[in-house]
């Protein structure tokens, strides 16, 4: 009998829905993760990833005009086995002081290429301890 090879679940936490879509779907098509869900809103991250058996957070920091870096360091406190890219628009430089630097936090520009986005969900989930 083979054993099943374990999955990233992943959680999409973006309030562009076109955006959210393209996102989920590459993910859903890579044969190592799956999505765990989707949310837009900042207050709604905790109970998402509490709830969802999630190993990878993909953050906007940005969701429904309300800033999810408060939601990012509460959730590195109680799910520190929850790995994050936050996925943004906002210049790497300027985010140094809000994101945690011990490997299970990313930054990938919404400029950049699809596969820089999959390669950080896989170094997070690895570096975070979600995967064996």
């Amino acid at each position: 009998m083979q054993q099943r090879e374990q999955r990233i679940r992943v959680l999409v936490a973006e309030d562009n829905r076109d955006l959210c879509v393209a996102v989920c779907s590459l993910v859903g098509a890579e044969p190592d993760m799956e999505i765990a869900g989707s949310i837009q809103q900042a207050h709604a991250l905790l109970d998402a990833a509490r709830s969802g058996d999630v190993a990878v957070v993909i953050l906007d920091l940005n969701l429904a005009g309300e800033s999810s870096v408060p939601a990012l360091h509460a959730m590195r406190r109680e799910l520190p086995r929850v790995g994050v890219v936050v996925y943004s628009g906002y210049d790497r430089c300027d985010l140094s002081s809000v994101l945690p630097d011990d490997g299970s936090v990313e930054y990938v520009s919404k400029a950049g290429e699809a596969n820089t986005l999959l390669d950080a969900i896989r170094r997070v989930a690895r570096a975070a301890g979600s995967l064996g």
